[in-house]
């Protein structure tokens, strides 16, 4: 219970004045950080919440399902825009982050690891591409921020995306490869 609260005290610092005004003001704050940062904590919630789970394989990839449109839903420039300009709209946002973490934690519970496997490279081959279209592009995607701002946000979002590819690879060589 002691964690939960943690979990959630933290969650809500990160949506409130003046944590979450400090991190909007860069698109790295806002859409790195602020973005996985409650992903995390959701995922951690969820570690700790036991009263809800995802009984079969059907509802777990449900889950998956869910927690990437939300995802997606929520890194396209125009949403990401709309969070700015509208605060209600912004903590939907982060709440849609921590509830999919959440979702997330519960939905990979259980599964086959080559499912796991296959949705990380997946997932982290999604955030090498958004990085690269970011870092391509000479137009200013999210009105929000400067053009320089997308610049760094993809750096960094390039090499977090690669980071995790790695990783994933890495255990899928790793965990797999070990006999038992």
């Amino acid at each position: 219970m002691g964690k939960s609260l943690l979990y959630l005290a933290l969650f809500f610092i990160t949506t409130l004045p003046p944590v979450d005004d400090y991190l909007d003001r860069t698109m790295v704050g806002k859409v790195l950080i602020q973005t996985f940062g409650q992903i995390i904590l959701g995922m951690l919630f969820g570690r700790e919440l036991k009263a809800f789970s995802l009984k079969d394989d059907s509802q777990r990839i449900s889950g998956i399902i869910i927690f990437t449109f939300l995802f997606i839903f929520w890194s396209i420039p125009r949403s990401v825009d709309l969070s700015e300009i509208y605060p209600w709209l912004d903590q939907l946002y982060h709440l849609s982050m921590f509830v999919g973490g959440l979702i997330l934690y519960k939905s990979l519970t259980g599964l086959n690891r080559i499912v796991k496997g296959a949705y990380g490279l997946l997932f982290s081959s999604m955030l090498v591409a958004t990085a690269l279209v970011y870092k391509w592009k000479n137009t200013l995607l999210c009105s929000t921020y400067t053009l320089e701002d997308q610049y760094t946000y993809s750096r960094y979002l390039l090499v977090f995306g690669i980071a995790i590819y790695i990783s994933v690879v890495l255990w899928i060589v790793f965990k797999w490869g070990k006999r038992r």
